[in-house]
């Protein structure tokens, strides 16, 4: 009896053995951010081949809120188009589509430094007119661009666009000098954009419990809290199905815990919402050396939400070659938006506008600067075929 006993019990250990396994290789446990889904980083720079689509093989690998990657782009001769694809939307996290415009900014930039390394000339006409409140899903123009031939030239920030990923982990306890911070305002700002940042101790405490303030009022938002858990990707088939979206392993979680995390259930709305809480309270905002916003002065101006999202991306990609990391903390802006979308009272549009010290401007875009404990993961794209037509849409 004892032997059988024993045999019985191998057994069910080799099953379970087997099971775990097969739930690993399912879940991409010690895959990370590799496959399929992130072959576009390893093909940014594309070939002569191309032709006048090969900037945007460094535009799909921009930022964009949750990594939606709300682009469509057409191609006629030496004209590309930008669309803006209303159907990834984060609905009401974003009801005016500004956070989508922001990220088409972020691409555009992204495009215009590749096509200037790839000796092309990159005339950007954003499309002019004001966001609305729920607008449909159909794709809808964004900006023109008309390419010309001129020499190549490259710099530090085209070199970049591979290396920069979004650092959700824990930054160290080390102050940024001053002298970078200011050139990183006057690179960021223009005639449409200012750059604030904050540095100041208490200035900070005041601005993260902001952040912390206007996060825990999101998760409160049932609706709010569905659109954002909506877009989270876990095992490696959800992220080959969907190529887009917040992975764990671009969540700022320590290996062992991105291991955890891949082999349990999924931990549901109200579990994740917790888990983003408590990040937001006890790592983004406590480690954060430095905060900065965003200025224009009208933020449901499409070409501004676009000039915004372009000064984003320049700004990440130089803190990228400065050995920098980044992070959005958007919280605050997004429930203004809700806010005026439901005619409720706002407290988070003045909370901010005492940071920004400027009259006659008003936050778009917050995030913070530092330098990261360990490198960040890059997030899944979708592949340029995906997003690319040869004829207008």
């Amino acid at each position: 009896m004892p032997g059988r006993r024993a045999v019985i019990t191998g057994g069910a250990g080799a099953l379970a053995l087997v099971s775990l396994g097969s739930r690993a290789w399912y879940r991409g446990v010690f895959a990370g951010a590799t496959g399929p889904a992130y072959a576009p980083w390893d093909e940014w720079r594309g070939s002569d081949l191309d032709g006048n689509r090969r900037p945007l093989r460094s535009a799909i690998l921009a930022a964009s809120p949750h990594d939606t990657q709300p682009w469509l782009f057409a191609v006629s001769g030496a004209s590309l188009v930008v669309f803006a694809d209303r159907a990834r939307h984060l609905g009401t996290f974003d009801p005016f589509r500004r956070e989508m415009h922001l990220g088409l900014g972020c691409a555009i930039e992204n495009l215009v430094r590749a096509a200037q390394a790839f000796g092309m000339a990159a005339d950007v006409q954003p499309a002019v007119g004001r966001l609305t409140a729920s607008p449909g899903t159909q794709p809808v123009l964004a900006a023109r661009i008309a390419l010309a031939a001129r020499p190549p030239w490259r710099d530090p920030l085209f070199d970049a666009i591979p290396r920069r990923h979004t650092n959700r982990g824990p930054y160290r306890d080390e102050s940024i000098a001053p002298e970078p911070l200011r050139r990183l305002a006057d690179l960021g700002s223009g005639p449409d954009v200012r750059v604030v940042l904050v540095t100041d101790g208490g200035a900070r405490r005041e601005l993260g419990a902001i952040i912390v303030a206007a996060t825990e009022r999101i998760v409160a938002d049932p609706e709010m809290s569905l659109d954002s858990v909506r877009w989270i990707r876990i095992g490696r088939s959800e992220i080959l199905a969907h190529r887009d979206g917040v992975t764990i392993d671009t969540s700022g979680t320590s290996r062992l815990m991105t291991v955890v995390g891949k082999m349990l259930p999924d931990l549901g709305a109200a579990n994740t919402d917790r888990f983003w809480l408590d990040a937001t309270r006890d790592v983004h905002v406590a480690t954060a050396p430095v905060f900065g916003m965003l200025l224009v002065r009208d933020r449901l101006d499409m070409a501004q939400a676009i000039a915004a999202g372009r000064a984003w991306q320049r700004l990440h990609l130089t803190v990228t070659v400065q050995g920098l990391a980044a992070q959005p903390l958007n919280q605050p802006v997004e429930l203004i938006d809700r806010n005026q979308m439901l005619a409720r009272n706002d407290e988070f549009g003045r909370a901010l506008a005492a940071f920004a010290g400027v009259r006659g401007w008003e936050p778009t875009f917050v995030f913070r600067l530092g330098y990261a404990n360990r490198a960040a993961a890059p997030s899944p794209r979708r592949p340029l075929e995906d997003v690319v037509s040869l004829r207008a849409l």
